[in-house]
């Protein structure tokens, strides 16, 4: 622009700013353009922005109703929510129970003998090792039955630990985990410790043993044994609190738990007991719960509705101002607005009954092309056909073959009806004796013998020579003695021997299942067949479970097949009972609110339809800050131009000036008419 400020310099016009002027004017037109352009292109991708987010919203919408576990929801009422509080699960089975709590569960409490009251909480208790075993026990006279299952707590108790004080050994107690929680009360007699088992229940009461006491005697009450309570030590620790389970009834029959917590005692349902009252019976009843799956329709037609008012928001024309929204006409907005009505509108395929489409349970559309409720409409389906409108809008697989149960599927399968077929079941290898059980004597002449179990050889076994009751009694003796080989153990592989009476013989099972499940008998002694019926030879192998879908092979977990290709692909099915043959089929439903989920996702995901329309409208404003840039060039080329052509300019005005100012100059010094030497 320097240059710009210089030109007229010589000719005394103001070409500065003439070229300034002829810039811009070249450069407005075209800057505005690029202005509109990325304007109308900001406020597209703005646009599809928040189409994206309703989009999204509305997707969200779809979680509840996909899964069975709005429409499963149960509720609990109680008479007397004093009792206790109860918490149910979707599983929980309806019906009517009445409950009486007659005992809460309560933990064991010890407390150390207030004759031999401690006078201050820093008092030495001894030395020495407390045992603490955990089992039932009664009183009067004392018994103590310990709890196999439960090891016992053992705590040494010295000057090294620091816990060899009465406070010091509390917190030593309380720090550690022996499942026993210890606090000092002062009762008015001295400072007393209080041991109290941490669980509840009658199988969690203490028995405490002292060990290594420093008088010799560990049940004197005298030093570490004032903290004995045991058969032998019944002056030390007393019993203030017993362990007790809870107790129950519902609908009359009799239930103890160990804790106040009790689960299992009704399906589905936790009850949290509050307090004992006999005579008491609280009503406790399980209804379908309507409220959840209601809520969540609802919430699905709010964020339907919501998604059309957006949409329509940015496809509008307002007649008055003659002007319409960012994205009206725009064909990706009414493709996704007409296949997300075409999806809620249809009736779902492979659905039967009363239930087949939202009109069924009161939803319609209205003038404005968004969705009603008839909240009574709505209401008497869920009751009546509740199971139908789970379906509606859920993921639903129903087999004809009661033995066959659907178990899951993929997004990759497709709706339809498949048929199961079981080419052959898991089964067991087995050895039959090959003749009858004549004979139950055993002798060095028929005790020995080998076998093969699953590929594995059990060397020589020897049974024990007598005389046995029965076939049981000496099949027993033959699996016991198969069943010690240390081969087989090493391998984890044993057998199973029996005997079939209608047949007479004994039968070796291999407890493996599978076509590597085997049983072969390689010697035996001479009498052995003349005595039992068992030979040298091979038994019946175990087979693989093996069926197919959609008439394909399956892929096989347990008694489970799983669908690889085809429609079917990622079906999967349990056979639960029944034999080899044709299953019968298994159909797939996926509801409403799963296919709305994938045409959502269709939309949504990273190379979707919105996702290549805003793709498509960065690269337009990518091409806008190109096309600025060539604008930039075009101007600076413009500018040195006219730069160059009024210099040039300046420089002939200039000239031409000085060559008026030189001819000026010259007629004014020639002489003037009418003059003698230069005057009149």
């Amino acid at each position: 622009m320097a240059a710009i400020s210089s030109l007229g310099v010589g000719s005394g016009l103001d070409l500065g700013t003439l070229v300034s002027g002829l810039i811009d004017a070249e450069r407005a037109p075209a800057a505005q353009r690029l202005a509109v352009k990325e304007q109308n292109l900001t406020a597209e991708l703005s646009g599809f922005g928040l189409l994206r987010s309703s989009l999204a919203q509305f997707q969200s919408s779809l979680s509840g109703l996909q899964s069975a576990t709005a429409f499963n929801a149960k509720d609990v009422a109680l008479s007397n929510d004093s009792i206790f509080s109860a918490a149910v699960e979707n599983f929980a089975d309806v019906g009517s129970y009445a409950v009486e709590v007659t005992a809460l569960a309560k933990a064991q409490s010890l407390a150390s003998n207030a004759a031999t009251a401690f006078t201050t909480v820093d008092d030495v208790v001894g030395e020495g090792s407390l045992t603490i075993q955990f089992g039932s026990t009664t009183t009067g006279p004392y018994s103590f039955t310990p709890d196999s299952g439960q090891s016992p707590q053992v705590i040494d108790v010295s000057v090294a630990n620091g816990n060899n004080t009465l406070s010091g050994l509390r917190d030593y107690i309380n720090d550690n985990d022996y499942d026993v929680q210890a606090s000092i009360v002062n009762d008015g007699s001295g400072y007393r410790l209080v041991l109290s088992s941490e669980r509840t229940g009658a199988l969690n009461s203490m028995e405490i043993t002292v060990t290594g006491d420093g008088d010799g005697n560990n049940n004197d009450n005298a030093g570490l044994s004032q903290l004995a309570f045991n058969a032998a030590a019944q002056t030390s620790l007393s019993q203030t609190v017993a362990a007790q389970d809870a107790a129950l009834s519902i609908n009359g029959l009799n239930i103890t738990r160990d804790s106040n917590t009790v689960t299992a005692a009704i399906n589905g349902v936790t009850l949290d007991l509050l307090k004992a009252e006999v005579g008491t019976v609280v009503n406790l009843e399980l209804s379908e719960s309507l409220t959840q799956v209601t809520a969540s329709i609802n919430g699905f037609v709010e964020a339907y509705n919501s998604l059309v008012e957006n949409i329509d928001s940015l496809t509008a024309y307002n007649p008055e101002t003659r002007q319409g929204s960012i994205l009206i006409g725009d064909f990706t907005v009414r493709s996704i607005s007409s296949q997300i009505r075409n999806e809620i509108f249809d009736r779902v395929v492979g659905l039967g009954g009363n239930i087949t489409s939202l009109v069924d349970i009161g939803i319609t559309t209205n003038s404005s092309g968004k969705l009603d409720v008839d909240s009574s409409k709505l209401k008497d389906a869920l009751t009546d056909y509740g199971s139908e409108v789970e379906a509606l809008f859920s993921l639903q697989g129903s087999t004809t073959d009661s033995g066959v149960q659907y178990l899951a599927s993929t997004s990759e399968t497709q709706t339809g009806s498949y048929a199961v077929g079981v080419s052959s079941v898991l089964t067991q290898g087995v050895l039959a004796g090959t003749g009858t059980v004549d004979d139950l004597r055993v002798r060095n002449n028929s005790n020995n013998m080998t076998l093969l179990v699953d590929g594995f050889s059990t060397g020589n076994i020897t049974l024990t020579n007598g005389n046995y009751a029965s076939e049981a009694a000496l099949a027993a003796e033959i699996e016991t003695q198969i069943n010690a080989a240390s081969n087989l153990v090493s391998n984890g592989v044993s057998v199973t021997v029996g005997y079939n009476a209608p047949a007479d013989r004994f039968e070796i099972t291999s407890n493996s299942s599978g076509s590597g499940s085997s049983v072969e008998i390689t010697a035996v002694d001479p009498q052995t067949f003349n005595r039992y019926g068992l030979a040298v030879g091979s038994g019946i192998d175990g087979t693989d479970f093996a069926g197919t879908i959609d008439g394909v092979a399956a892929a096989v977990s347990g008694n489970t097949l799983t669908s690889l290709s085809g429609d079917s692909s990622g079906l999967a099915v349990e056979i639960v009972s029944g034999g080899s043959g044709n299953r019968g089929t298994v159909s797939l439903t996926r509801g409403l609110a799963g296919k709305l989920d994938s045409l959502l996702d269709s939309f949504l995901q990273v190379e979707g339809f919105i996702a290549s329309r805003e793709s498509s409208i960065n690269e337009g404003l990518d091409d806008i800050e190109d096309e600025r840039l060539q604008l930039d060039d075009r101007i600076s080329n413009l500018e040195a131009r006219l730069i160059r052509q009024f210099s040039a300019l300046d420089a002939l005005v200039a000239q031409f000036n000085q060559t008026s100012s030189f001819l000026s100059q010259q007629l004014a010094s020639l002489p003037q008419p009418n003059s003698v030497n230069g005057t009149r």
